[in-house]
């Protein structure tokens, strides 16, 4: 035990007020911030009231939108008492501050902003649990208890989850005035209203709608027929212009994969990138022998898929079952070669190694047996007036494409290629086949295309994991909508937010400091010379920030002429074909959707020149990232609630969670991507191998504090000891783990700066008010990690995810900041204040 934490009874008599039941009206936020929905009716806000002791706290109960959705404004009491300890029980000893923090006990601020923020705080907190031993519990058990993602059958829950289904239901209710058939109506919220009124008519079909004849004419028209059923090949198959016509109409890579995107060396211009594919599973369960099992697993499902698919089209697919079951196997070998031929993610992290830009000339003589022309051809077919000589092209793994050169050249069966296309057509068209294809595909996990790859060159937001089906179809349409048409939700969400402009005021003032805070830690670094600190400080200074939502394409939410012309070239037919066939047309909408997603965020790019201030992603999303080929950071307004912020909350919460994820995206532009970017997004100061600005001597020491997080992830063996693959890989998760140290450390310098600006230290929260605000910038930090995770998905996560689990997020994070031990009164030596030497100074002198 701590020496600031002790028995309750220790506490009791200093802070005998606390001991007091407050019966107060706690806001619980379903769905929005508080008071912030432009709307005529009530806010959607969710009453409940519970009873608040400081000796025990009781669990505010919270309803997650992933259970059920919430009824429209009724004002209800409910007395409600922690579901651990029962009023009237003896209580077991908690955690709370004694004797020797009775001084700074402080004044709760009883307005209902502050009482929101107490009932998230407490729904995670378990003070059962010493803090300085472990942190993460301490911040989220209450939550994970709650929250059971095997008892909710779903394979990951937590408080990120439930922030998006708020927002996704948030632009659901948004929609509710809107008329497709209005013109009165910005033509962006009648396509999406019409889209997302399709989306869940097909979701909540009794009879799953039956799209199988579509696909199989599109099939015919592509190939001429179905190997698998024993069809023979149109005699004129082109099969590069058939992988160009897939990525184009159903954004899915083939054999390789294009983007278009700014050209990171000459970043006036945009470039195709043409690189290797996401497969559906991860590269090391093809390659590495101890996952055979899951290996099998995928073959067993590629060839029920097309044992369905047999059965669906044909009367009787018996005869062929032999041939499907050997046809499954081969689709997957060559996913294994792909495979091999695949570069690792350790291999990605270099980006002179991956820039090796051709002309299609160029293209044509390095590689001759992949058909240049025909696969541009018909992959840039839609960008009209455009010269495809001209194009400016980058490999991205020139190894993997001088294997694909030797496969065609090599005379693979054009059957297996043609099984191999049509199995990922399958797979990615399930929703459409009938009932038992869904069933298949989600047997498999398969994740879409676009949804696993992500966007830019770091694949930014890429889940290559199910996100997992939520009871209300909204939820899921629009998960679907904001991949595929990022910007019409986007415009939705933010045009319903009231507040917008005053919260993305005092956004940037947070990140501001946050920026402040970070150059003072690396000024401090005895081990960066001169030279580099100021090219750090111009890196940080030319960085573009990108606040909530993009301006200049959304204007002044009055004219939505920019918006609608953006959206009525590639997705405008939305609206016809749903007024065409309400029920029926959800099939050919997807479509225009995928095609759009492809030209209007992709390929027609190929003709505009480079634009450092792309937002990228929708402003929907919960999320923040940083793209190193144009030195941006980018905060979607969605990400502006809890469990990051709130406007009228606690600074110290918001600072925790909405300042950490700032610092967070800022640390990313000097970790060892980040480093080889320039000011202006170009790589930087090239050698024959590698790119950077850092002069050798500092880069040195940059790579003995990046090996200091990589050696302490992974002996650690964080988060459990037990299993075939138990362990975070601090090798592919040093960027993030980097990030997660030196972003949060220099949020809590920030929030520190603004203390002083304020002249004062904030108030409490009510019902928790011996914890400090310092306390408090802490427990908003964790509570925001919390999650419920199932076995398999954790083991899924370490092998394959460049992100550390929430568990490691936390308390691994927190054992390397000193300042964490000192506000909560740890001692070192405790887990979560380890000795000097056992830590990792992150862009900051020990």
């Amino acid at each position: 035990m701590s020496k600031a934490f002790t028995g309750i009874v220790a506490a009791v008599g200093c802070v005998a007020i606390a001991s007091l039941v407050l019966n107060i009206l706690i806001w619980i936020k379903v769905k929005d911030d508080y008071s912030d929905t432009k709307t005529n009716s009530e806010p959607n806000l969710k009453f409940e009231r519970i009873s608040i002791k400081a000796d025990p706290i009781p669990t505010a109960v919270r309803h997650t939108a992933q259970k059920t959705r919430p009824a429209k404004i009724r004002l209800r009491t409910i007395n409600s008492t922690s579901k651990g300890i029962p009023f009237g029980s003896n209580p077991e000893p908690m955690y709370v501050n004694d004797s020797h923090f009775c001084p700074s006990y402080g004044e709760p601020d009883n307005k209902p902003e502050y009482k929101v923020a107490a009932s998230y705080i407490l729904g995670g907190l378990d003070q059962h649990v010493d803090p300085c031993d472990d942190f993460y519990t301490f911040a989220c058990n209450t939550y994970i208890k709650n929250h059971n993602a095997s008892e909710m059958k779903v394979e990951r829950i937590g408080t990120y989850d439930e922030a998006q289904d708020a927002v996704n239901l948030n632009i659901t209710d948004a929609l509710l005035p809107v008329k497709f058939d209005d013109s009165s109506w910005s033509e962006t919220e009648r396509i999406v209203k019409a889209t997302l009124l399709a989306c869940v008519h097909h979701s909540r079909a009794r009879k799953p709608i039956d799209n199988v004849k579509d696909v199989l004419l599109e099939m015919k028209e592509l190939f001429g027929g179905i190997p698998f059923l024993n069809h023979t090949l149109k005699p004129d198959l082109d099969l590069f212009n058939v992988m160009g016509q897939l990525e184009q109409n159903h954004a899915m890579g083939t054999l390789m994969a294009s983007m278009v995107s700014v050209d990171y060396k000459h970043v006036e211009r945009n470039a195709l990138f043409i690189a290797q594919p996401s497969l559906p599973m991860a590269r090391d369960y093809y390659v590495l022998p101890q996952h055979t099992n899951v290996l099998e697993d995928r073959a067993k499902n590629v060839h029920l898929m097309l044992k369905s698919f047999a059965e669906g089209v044909l009367d009787d697919a018996s005869p062929y079952y032999d041939m499907i079951k050997a046809a499954a196997r081969d689709v997957v070998k060559l996913e294994v070669q792909i495979a091999t031929a695949s570069w690792p993610d350790s291999a990605m992290r270099n980006y002179a190694q991956q820039y090796n830009p051709y002309t299609v000339e160029a293209l044509k003589k390095r590689y001759p047996s992949i058909v240049w022309d025909s696969y541009l051809k018909a992959l840039l077919s839609s960008v009209t007036g455009y010269d495809i000589r001209s194009t400016n092209i980058v490999i991205a793994q020139p190894s993997y494409i001088s294997w694909l050169n030797a496969l065609i050249q090599g005379g693979t069966s054009n059957e297996t290629v043609v099984n191999y296309l049509l199995t990922n057509l399958i797979f990615e068209d399930a929703d459409f086949l009938g009932g038992i294809f869904k069933t298949r595909m989600k047997e498999s996990q398969y994740v879409k295309y676009a949804v696993r790859s992500g966007r830019g060159i770091t694949r930014i937001g890429a889940q290559p994991f199910p996100r997992g089906s939520a009871v209300d179809p909204n939820i899921e349409c629009l998960n679907t909508m904001m991949t595929y048409m990022p910007f019409g939700p986007g415009y939705v969400y933010v045009k319903s937010k009231e507040k917008r402009t005053e919260v993305v005021k005092d956004v940037e003032h947070q990140t501001d400091l946050v920026f402040r805070s970070f150059l003072k830690m690396i000024e401090s670094l005895s081990w960066m010379s001169q030279t580099s600190m100021d090219l750090a400080r111009k890196k940080a200074a030319a960085m573009i920030k990108n606040y909530g939502w993009p301006k200049d394409l959304f204007g002044d939410f009055k004219n939505s002429a920019k918006i609608d012309q953006y959206h009525k070239q590639d997705y405008g037919e939305i609206i016809n074909l749903y007024l065409a066939n309400s029920t029926h047309n959800y099939y050919l909408i997807r479509k225009t959707m995928l095609k759009g997603y492809s030209n209007r965020e992709s390929l027609k790019l190929i003709k505009e020149p480079g634009d450092r201030n792309v937002f990228l992603m929708s402003p929907a999303l919960v999320n923040a990232w940083y793209q190193p080929e144009r030195n941006s950071i980018t905060f979607p307004y969605a990400h502006f609630q809890p469990p990051y912020y709130s406007y009228g909350f606690p600074q110290a919460f918001n600072y925790g969670g909405q300042a950490g994820s700032g610092g967070h995206e800022l640390v990313h532009g000097f970790d060892d991507k980040g480093l080889q970017f320039g000011p202006d997004g170009s790589l930087s100061n090239c050698s024959w191998i590698e790119c950077g600005w850092m002069d050798a001597k500092t880069k040195g020491s940059f790579r003995n504090m990046a090996q200091c997080v990589v050696t302490q992830y992974s002996t650690q063996c964080c988060p459990q000891n037990t299993g075939n693959v138990r362990c975070a890989n601090g090798m592919s998760t040093q960027g993030e783990n980097i990030a997660d140290i030196g972003g949060e450390l220099a949020a809590y310098f920030a929030y520190r700066e603004y203390v002083k600006e304020l002249k004062s230290e904030e108030k409490r929260l009510p019902g928790l008010e011996q914890f400090t605000p310092n306390q408090l910038f802490w427990m908003g930090y964790g509570y925001s990690w919390c999650m419920s995770i199932t076995p398999s998905r954790l083991t899924k996560q370490l092998l394959t995810d460049v992100h550390s689990p929430s568990i490691c997020r936390v308390n691994n994070v927190l054992q390397n900041i000193p300042e964490f031990a000192k506000d909560f009164g740890c001692s070192i030596g405790q887990n979560m204040y380890p000795p000097a030497e056992q830590r990792c100074a992150v862009w900051i002198e020990e």
